[in-house]
């Protein structure tokens, strides 16, 4: 099976499907991981930063981990926007990679780069059979109710845990709390389904000959 998981930031798809992708690796699947920007930022308000050299290191380090393939467009942060451009590139990925599953943002995320990265990805799939959108972040969203495809991940919640800790860069921006932060919300999601840990997708496009 070949997997594309398309990322705004250097750990976004870690944060929000990791455990998945872990199972996909353990599996002996194909997987892809596209980062659309090169990640580095500096906020004057909150006095934090990150280098784009060492978010993509640490990107590089975990796509290692994973097996996988990393493509990144090296795009500037914070002012994303969704253009035809964009869409076209990432068409151009997708038609390479020819994946039998998308895993990307979901376009009404309250961040506003991963609100475009999920938009131009779905324009980009929308002849990939299947596409499933992620939360590489929980901020209060009002279609928190609406994922409905869960995957246990109770086999890979350390390793997703490992993952993320690679990324200091940005860890250490918030103090490592979105570690605990993450693992809470998977067990919770677990806890739904019955399983110990889950990570949860809301279905854009699922496609099966029967």
């Amino acid at each position: 099976m070949k997997i594309l998981a398309i990322g705004a930031h250097f750990d976004d798809v870690e944060l929000g499907c990791g455990g998945t992708l872990i199972k996909h690796m353990k599996r002996g699947d194909d997987i892809t991981v596209l980062v659309i920007t090169h990640s580095g930022y500096t906020s004057a308000t909150k006095k934090l930063s990150r280098k784009a050299e060492e978010a993509h290191k640490e990107g590089l380090k975990s796509a290692t981990c994973l097996k996988a393939r990393l493509i990144t467009l090296n795009k500037e942060p914070i002012i994303l926007t969704p253009t035809e451009k964009l869409v076209l590139e990432i068409e151009e990925i997708v038609n390479k990679v020819r994946p039998d599953r998308v895993y990307t943002h979901q376009p009404e995320d309250s961040h506003g780069d991963h609100a475009a990265v999920g938009y131009v990805s779905l324009r980009a799939c929308r002849k990939c059979n299947e596409v499933l959108l992620y939360r590489s972040n929980w901020y209060v969203m009002d279609n928190i109710q609406d994922d409905n495809y869960y995957v246990d991940i109770s086999g890979s919640i350390e390793k997703k845990i490992s993952l993320l800790k690679m990324f200091t860069s940005e860890m250490k921006n918030v103090n490592y709390s979105w570690i605990d932060f993450v693992k809470k919300q998977n067990s919770a999601s677990g806890a739904k389904v019955g399983v110990q840990y889950a990570e949860t997708f809301r279905i854009a496009k699922m496609f099966h000959r029967l």
